[in-house]
């Protein structure tokens, strides 16, 4: 990259106040000059929400679905472990191998999911986004499998071994649906369709967690239902062979323009003025890509144009997990029995935090056009560290007066609010807007295995941690969100209403944290 490309790029990634008032006017009169960026904007067409549907369903419900697949009936797996170990040994476990075998076995579900992550981008590039998903559910039958023979076998090594494969398709999903619901949409309805994989994320942990109660599918009987259950959402992906493939996918790695028009139109309800734009839109970037050379694994860290998109990518995904997200969730059944509820009651209340979650992800659906990903994540991240501030205080003085034990459970609530408003949904869309075809699926997969092993770090530590500083553990959580929501000021961009070829065209004239001088005139004010 030549040494003029490596210089300052403004655009809303810095402070527009460290500009002088000449670069300013500068600025926007080199924008009124510019011919004005066609009309982008379309609606949602029946063929689109189907296409996007059946998606979300087979993939984001499926990860939601898996991961909180064991929260409820927590006593009745616990119970078959020690059974099946008496009927081998004569003899039941002691609670600290149960506990390694817990661990082991919710660890796996990341930990797998990271390998799942990193070779999304692969298999999305390969074989498709829409033939991605599909291909992935082998591991989804393969999981249904283990999980239902674990009980007639009388091997909780089955489940163990389910678990990783959970992993396997949750990574390879998440990876790979946010590419497919970045590129189907027109440009107005991006941000709106890629938090619809948090939402259906976050109902497949609510529904799961409802099933699991004893009284539904939870018992000692049909817990075994429970867990192979799984294999009904994944039905919704035989609508995928009727689903459209990714337009962009089509033209620009398939060199198939021609099916790539016929795929807009069906998605667009044959509006010609949008599909012509669009299609102009995807000839410039397969012009502009076709004059560079293939974007490798190496170039994501050594071309500043990319290394810096990815920074701020791994960066934002980093922050979503060292957030704490799934501290709150593990210990919120303790807090609710800290304040007095017994029996199922603090499992009912664990199930309206899920409640809470799915709704605040719904309206961070509806206004994420409106408002932006900037300034969601930055009052999401805000609001979280007072939340994790209030939830260490609270533990902490607790024993001075019980009142603040309901403090305690509202901060929780909070913090549940908070990270559904923004930090929730906008990493796994923030991350497919920063990049071009050519390096989007590559960059997405580093992005999805830092996030499932921050997850898996998060998840194996967060007892360790507890046992070493207790109540102030979240005191730690409130400090790391300091750092991380001053790093969301300063540095992550704004990508509402803009092109993912102004996104990118952006950080070829910017550095992460100094300006080049040399460069100031060319700067832009459109973002």
């Amino acid at each position: 990259m030549e040494k003029n490309d490596r210089a300052n790029f403004s655009g809303g990634f810095t402070n527009s106040s460290f500009l002088s008032d000449e670069y300013k006017m500068e600025s926007i009169n080199s924008v009124d000059t510019k011919p004005k960026t066609q009309n982008l904007n379309g609606r949602p067409t029946g063929y689109l929400l189907f296409c996007i549907s059946v998606s979300v369903i087979g993939a984001a419900f499926q990860v939601g679905w898996n991961i909180g697949v064991y929260n409820t009936p927590i006593d009745v797996i616990k119970d078959f472990f020690n059974q099946t170990n008496f009927d081998r040994n004569k003899e039941y476990m002691s609670q600290s191998r149960f506990d390694l075998l817990w661990s082991v076995t919710n660890g796996l579900l990341p930990l797998g999911a990271a390998f799942g992550g990193i070779s999304s981008g692969l298999i999305a590039d390969k074989f498709g986004r829409k033939n991605g998903m599909i291909l992935t559910n082998i591991f989804v039958i393969i999981c249904g499998v283990l999980n239902l023979i674990s009980k007639f076998v009388k091997a909780y090594e089955t489940l163990i071994v389910a678990r990783f494969f959970s992993g396997l398709f949750c990574g390879l999903f998440t990876g790979i649906l946010p590419l497919y619901l970045t590129e189907l949409p027109p440009q107005n309805l991006r941000g709106s369709a890629g938090t619809l994989n948090q939402l259906l994320i976050v109902l497949g942990i609510l529904i799961t967690n409802i099933m699991g109660l004893r009284d539904i599918l939870g018992s000692e009987d049909r817990w075994p239902i429970l867990v192979t259950i799984m294999l009904a959402p994944a039905l919704a992906h035989i609508g995928l062979f009727f689903a459209a493939e990714s337009p962009k996918y089509l033209y620009i790695k398939k060199n198939n323009p021609e099916l790539a028009r016929e795929t807009l139109k069906r998605l667009r309800g044959y509006n010609e003025n949008l599909v012509n734009a669009e299609m102009k839109m995807l000839q410039d970037e397969k012009i502009a890509m076709d004059s560079q050379k293939e974007v490798s694994w190496g170039d994501l860290f050594t071309v500043p144009s990319l290394r810096h998109p990815l920074i701020i990518a791994v960066c934002i995904h980093i922050a979503q997990q060292f957030s704490g997200i799934n501290a709150v969730i593990f210990y919120s059944t303790n807090i609710f029995k800290s304040v007095g509820l017994k029996d199922q009651w603090p499992l009912y209340a664990t199930i309206l935090l899920g409640v809470v979650q799915l709704v605040m992800t719904l309206v961070c659906t509806v206004i994420i056009e409106k408002a932006g990903r900037k300034i969601l994540l930055l009052i999401g991240m805000g609001g979280m560290c007072l939340s994790s501030f209030g939830i260490g205080l609270t533990r902490i003085f607790s024993g001075e007066a019980e009142w603040l034990n309901y403090l305690t459970v509202v901060f929780s609530v909070f913090y549940i609010i908070f990270f559904s408003i923004g930090p929730g949904a906008i990493p796994w869309i923030m991350t497919s807007e920063l990049f071009k075809s050519n390096a989007r699926a590559k960059a997405n997969s580093i992005a999805v295995f830092v996030n499932w092993t921050s997850a898996f770090i998060v998840t194996v530590s967060f007892q360790f941690i507890e046992a070493a500083i207790g109540d102030y553990s979240f005191i730690l959580f409130g400090g790391l969100l300091v750092f991380f929501t001053l790093f969301m000021l300063f540095f992550v961009p704004e990508t509402k209403n803009r092109t993912v070829e102004e996104i990118t065209e952006a950080f070829a004239y910017q550095t992460l944290f100094l300006f080049n001088n040399s460069k100031k005139k060319e700067m832009t004010v459109r973002f």
